[in-house]
């Protein structure tokens, strides 16, 4: 397996190294790269630091006072245009798009989230909080040359603080909103240092449940963090770190109503409905992760060993049709009390190991390593009254993954060159068992060659023109045992991305009012096989697979700064995004019509916005006595959204606003934040009911779709002490 892995990179590499010489002379001609001090300008996310305007590699970094207030992943996608996510009504469960490329509910990821540099395993860890976070990168498009399963649709990497200045924050907002967060670094003994940071968020709700008369969206939140680094083989060669989560709230605070039939599927105005259901809903999960990476110097370069274990506990109830009082079943009464309570507790082990070789050959920078993640996933789908006394399905799903990597960078004068590859395999397997009794047992192994390629031209220091080619794949995995006539599948394949991407980027300052811009434009074109489909079937939680899936887009992004006077800088930055995905080809049965088969081809991919887009306006000044403000206006935007693929349901184009200022008096910092100011209203997610035939006879009233809303305006006001 090895030399199939790493020969394409290790051959490349060889032929780099051929001529010393002569490496060396192009070398000395071009020059070596100069990193500059700017956080925005140097990413670490691949493993070693490296100018964002010159790699190859579409790349949004958030740094210095941009990561102040972020609180949540969906903050930073907020940020990045083509990046999207959903916190749906339960804690944990969300979905992520980026570049058509998404995660729906209980699937594996459709991109990689590092933590602290920890690949996390399951989609369950996305939703933690964030606090004391020195930076957040995005790479859009497919990653999975370098990490692995799970990267097609890009790679998102959260660095919190190691060391530097401690502070404390207290914060009040609407919907009875508190925060109190705070850090602080110490020294422990020579060489040896450590950092102590925490948040306690909660708050009483926004969303308002019309039936019990009072908010459902409670939520309280209590997390720790910390980190110590040593010398133990040289200066911060070891980093040692502990996290924990302690978090509850609302479960059911999703709305239901017959939206296909009465809106014709729009999820918007008068549809929009506050929750109605008679079942308030709570949840908890617990979280714990511990990690150690150390790293070393060898005459090949840095050898690094990463290690991290994670716990996870989530445990919660809710009602699944979101409506008051009784219902029937095809007119028959079934259901006196509605269907609740139902629950899906869930607990995850993950093991996580890495080893790898970073160094450099004069003009060459190579990279090497060896890749181990062993999760295991244990699910309970009790779906109560729709058991009609069954008891509750136990899922237990085991995966030991595999990856050997490599890749290697050559500059030739204005020329860059890289080239990756990663096998990656994955062994599965499933185990369902009722009552401590195994129903069913299923094992499988799944594994992919990523290849990456990608070349720069650098025609000056202010125009870089890039492209590249790149693979991803999400693992293939189980669903429940076929029904006689069912449309699933007892196991689904793999899902493939293969992707093409070309860039541009350019940079100009003038010595008029210190005038600078910055401009990044990109295109890319994505073919997807057997796209990955959640849905909802027959009292079952399945995967369907869609035959083939593009994606064409571009992405803009920009930014512009002007010094007003020797005080006051002003600024305007944004971003837009398209992402046009179209299923090409895929006919099924269709769900609730037996023996008819249905053409989905020209239907959209479900749960990603057709574009995304960003626009900052923002205004800074410094005056003496240590004195600095800020203000910016946000305005953000979302294209029309589909759900399910036979795209019943859809939510229209919307905008809303954020707004944000601050005072800063030497080590005294006051904020105020205002998220969706306008209060706009829209849906966040969505099931349209006609691809959920167990639920289609329910009445009265029925057939029901269910969808979440948004959680409306949100104001806050934050102290903060630096010291």
């Amino acid at each position: 397996m090895a030399p199939i892995i790493l020969s394409p990179a290790a051959l490349f590499l060889s032929l780099m190294l051929a001529s010393p010489a002569a490496a060396q002379a192009v070398g000395q001609a071009a020059g070596q790269e100069t990193l500059v001090a700017d956080d925005h300008a140097v990413i670490t996310v691949r493993g070693r630091e490296e100018r964002r305007f010159t790699a190859p590699l579409s790349s949004v970094r958030l740094a210095g006072e941009e990561t102040a207030g972020l609180l949540t992943l969906d903050q930073v996608a907020a940020a990045v245009p083509g990046l999207w996510m959903i916190n749906d009504q339960d804690p944990g469960t969300n979905i992520v798009s980026m570049r058509g490329v998404t995660t729906d509910r209980l699937q594996q990821a459709a991109v990689v989230f590092l933590l602290d540099g920890v690949p996390l395993a399951d989609t369950e860890f996305f939703t933690g909080p964030l606090f004391d976070v020195s930076a957040a990168t995005v790479l859009r498009g497919p990653q999975g040359a370098l990490f692995g399963k799970g990267a097609a649709g890009g790679v998102i990497a959260i660095e919190t603080a190691v060391q530097g200045g401690g502070y404390g924050r207290l914060g009040l907002g609407d919907g009875g909103y508190r925060i109190a967060e705070g850090a602080t670094s110490f020294q422990l003994a020579p060489g040896w240092q450590g950092r102590l940071a925490g948040q306690w968020r909660a708050a009483d709700g926004w969303i308002t449940n019309r039936t019990l008369g009072r908010t459902v969206d409670a939520e309280e939140s209590r997390a720790v963090r910390v980190r110590l680094t040593g010398d133990w083989f040289g200066p911060e060669s070891v980093d040692l770190g502990l996290f924990a989560l302690l978090e509850d709230g609302g479960a059911a605070w999703a709305s239901s109503g017959d939206v296909t039939g009465d809106f014709a599927g729009e999820l918007d105005g008068p549809a929009l409905t506050d929750p109605i259901g008679d079942f308030e809903g709570r949840a908890s999960r617990h979280w714990i992760q511990v990690r150690a990476e150390m790293r070393a110097p060898t005459q090949m370069g840095e050898a690094s060993v990463l290690l991290a274990q994670d716990i996870y506990q989530k445990r919660w109830v809710e009602e699944l049709d979101y409506r008051p009082g009784p219902l029937d079943f095809f007119g028959v009464p079934a259901f006196p009390n509605g269907l609740q309570p139902i629950a899906q507790p869930t607990d995850i082990h993950a093991t996580t190991a890495e080893i790898r070789l970073i160094g450099s050959a004069g003009t060459i920078d190579y990279r090497f390593g060896a890749f181990g993640q062993y999760v295991e996933r244990l699910r309970t789908d009790d779906f109560g009254p729709l058991l009609f006394g069954a008891p509750a399905l136990d899922y237990r799903v085991e995966s030991l993954q595999s990856a050997l990597f490599g890749g290697a960078s050559r500059r030739f004068g204005p020329w860059g060159l890289e080239v990756q590859a990663r096998f990656d395999q994955d062994q599965r397997s499933q185990e369902i068992s009722a009552l401590g009794v195994r129903r069913e047992q299923r094992e499988a192994r799944f594994e992919r060659f990523q290849p990456r390629l990608a070349v720069r031209f650098a025609a000056s220091e202010k125009l870089i023109a890039y492209a590249s080619y790149g693979e991803g794949f999400r693992s293939g995995g189980f669903n429940p045992a076929p029904r006689p006539g069912s449309v699933w599948l007892s196991q689904y394949e793999p899902e493939t991305t293969r992707s093409f991407e070309a860039g541009l980027r350019a940079r100009r300052s003038v010595g008029f009012r210190d005038l600078s811009w910055q401009a990044e434009i990109v295109a890319y074109s994505a073919s997807i096989d057997q796209y990955q489909n959640y849905t909802f079937l027959d009292g079952q939680s399945v995967t369907l697979t869609v035959d083939e899936v593009s994606v064409r887009g571009a992405e803009f992004t920009g930014d512009l700064s002007l010094a007003a006077s020797d005080a006051v800088t002003l600024s305007l930055s944004g971003g837009w995004a398209l992402a046009e995905t179209r299923i090409e080809r895929h006919t099924a049965p269709d769900p609730l019509l037996p023996g008819v088969l249905r053409d989905y081809s020209g239907a959209r991919a479900p749960n990603a916005p057709v574009w995304t887009g960003r626009l900052t306006t923002a205004a800074t000044w410094r005056g003496g006595g240590g004195r600095s403000g800020q203000a910016s206006l946000t305005l953000h935007g979302a294209g029309e959204t589909f759900y399910e693929i036979d795209n019943a349901l859809r939510s229209p184009p919307r905008t809303w606003w954020d707004a944000q200022t601050s005072f800063r008096q030497g080590s005294w910092t006051i904020s105020a934040i205002g998220r969706n100011i306008t209060d706009e209203r829209w849906a966040v997610s969505a099931f349209g009911q006609g691809m959920l035939p167990l639920l289609q006879g329910l009445g009265p009233g029925g057939p029901f779709d269910s969808f979440t809303i948004n959680r409306g305006r949100q104001v806050s006001v934050s102290i903060q002490r630096d010291f």
